[in-house]
């Protein structure tokens, strides 16, 4: 309507609407813009959001539109959209107040909603040279066009150059004196850089956790390259600890990286809650005076910690969420000095490098299908489950597995086990909890079986050494 009156100064407002509303034969004006209805004038603010015939698509209770100039999909709140309802439609026949404006666009958002639009969308990222997209092992650099259904773009093109600084960076934070630890952990953390650059990490189901044991071993330095390869808007800072609660969920809809600082020490992570939103589940959210709406987790979420977090879920389905990076190298208990600034030198003169090294990462995720191993994931997954799990610290320090025909009667094994747990001042099991705890763990190959009359483990059994003999005996008794 601003757009006619510009262009037909000397014709006023009233001759305008007359004219344009007075075209009630014409088919596409009758069905498409001129129905003075909710449905039509929701259909009308779609008809006008269309850009290079691609008309707008909602996806989790937002609307996108195309945006020609820099060629993402951007969202639009329900907020603007109503402002534009009534800038277009004020006065007309059931579009005279705020609520007719705001029910007008969560109408148009419920028309267009398409939740598989996005998801289709070809894996690549867009920079300011255009669309990088990934086929198999290829790279492919094309002009960046609706059909990339994209919404975020880094604002630093992947160029591949040297890194010296980044490079003596990875070096000095995980050299180690054990044979492919520094090198198995580097290409871990250049698949997890990748990933959370692409946006891909969800698809993973896994967080990641940089543990650093002594302080200022680096993990903040890579952190803040990591938020340099994602557009800020796209960064949050939310607790897994706030995951109950909808207001907070609805902070992570949209987002690429969730970024989380140190968590409480002897306070256990709400399990179910994590295990909902790393699991790809439907989650339920709502900002504040909107409306609840349904989204899945599409961010990658990372931990910081100078301790293993502590959790009251023993099972494997907890376990395989996580990716840990040993950071082992503190500059404070090495007496190295601390440059404040290296985090900014490198991010200002080698981030185009470390972008091309993040996508490089991403190839190689995407062509294994998985994360690389690490000796150090293991090592440390193995100290984490020993810390907050009184049987399997009982089963490393009492038991031997990994054979077939080792069994131990549930009886016996529970027994010992509560003997041991009480001298050791740990909090034991219930007995139908170990049962459960050891059937499931499917790395220890344990299963129960019945021998003799009896309810057995078969797959472990308890060790007969001198030594552990005399202990349990003291114990059982």
């Amino acid at each position: 309507r601003a757009e006619f009156k510009r262009a037909s100064k000397d014709i006023s407002v009233t001759a305008l609407d007359e004219a344009v509303w007075g075209r009630k034969s014409d088919p596409v004006f009758s069905e498409k813009l001129l129905s003075e209805t909710h449905h039509g004038f929701a259909t009308n603010l779609l008809y006008r959001l269309t850009t290079d015939r691609s008309p707008p698509v909602a996806h989790e209770g937002a609307l996108y539109t195309f945006d020609a100039e820099s060629g993402l999909w951007i969202s639009q709140s329900v907020k603007k959209l109503s402002r534009m309802v009534a800038e277009s439609f004020d006065g007309l026949d059931t579009c005279k107040r705020g609520t007719d404006y705001r029910s007008i666009a969560e109408h148009a958002i419920s028309l267009a909603t398409d939740e598989a639009f996005f998801k289709a969308a070809p894996i690549g990222l867009a920079t300011p040279e255009g669309f990088i997209r990934i086929d198999g092992n290829e790279v492919v650099i094309e002009p960046l066009t609706a059909a990339h259904r994209q919404r975020v773009k880094i604002g630093v093109v992947p160029t591949p150059m040297d890194t010296p600084l980044f490079d003596k960076f990875l070096h000095e934070t995980f050299d180690s004196p054990i044979p492919g630890e520094e090198e198995q952990q580097v290409r871990l953390l250049q698949e997890i850089s990748g990933a959370i650059m692409l946006g891909i990490a969800h698809r993973f189901q896994k967080a990641v956790l940089f543990y650093d044991p002594f302080g200022r071993a680096g993990k903040g330095t890579k952190e803040r390259i990591l938020r340099c390869l994602v557009p800020s808007p796209f960064v949050t800072a939310v607790s897994p600890f706030q995951w109950g609660g909808e207001y907070y969920l609805a902070i992570l809809a949209g987002a690429r990286l969730n970024v989380v600082g140190e968590l409480p020490e002897q306070k256990a992570l709400p399990a179910a809650a994590f295990k909902t939103v790393l699991g790809g589940d439907l989650l339920t959210g709502r900002h504040p005076t909107g409306r609840p709406f349904t989204f899945k987790n599409e961010a990658a979420h990372l931990f910081m910690s100078n301790h293993l977090i502590y959790t009251k879920d023993h099972s494997e389905a907890f376990y395989a969420r996580w990716l840990l990076i040993e950071f082992p190298n503190s500059r404070l208990r090495s007496g190295l000095p601390i440059d404040p600034s290296l985090a900014d030198q490198i991010i200002e003169n080698e981030l185009p490098g470390i972008a091309h090294w993040a996508l490089e990462g991403a190839v190689r995720l995407l062509t294994q299908g998985k994360y690389s191993e690490s000796i150090v994931y293991d090592r440390l997954m193995a100290k984490w489950r020993l810390s907050t799990n009184s049987l399997e610290e009982f089963i490393h320090e009492c038991c031997e597995t990994g054979d077939e025909s080792f069994t131990a009667k549930r009886s016996d094994f529970y027994r010992n086990y509560v003997a041991w747990s009480r001298d050791s001042g740990r909090q034991p099991f219930a007995k139908g909890r170990v049962k459960e705890l050891l059937v499931q763990n499917l790395g220890l190959g344990i299963r129960l079986v019945e021998l003799n009359g009896y309810e057995t483990f078969r797959g472990i059994r308890l060790k007969d050494d001198g030594e552990y003999r005399g202990r349990v005996d003291y114990l059982s008794s």
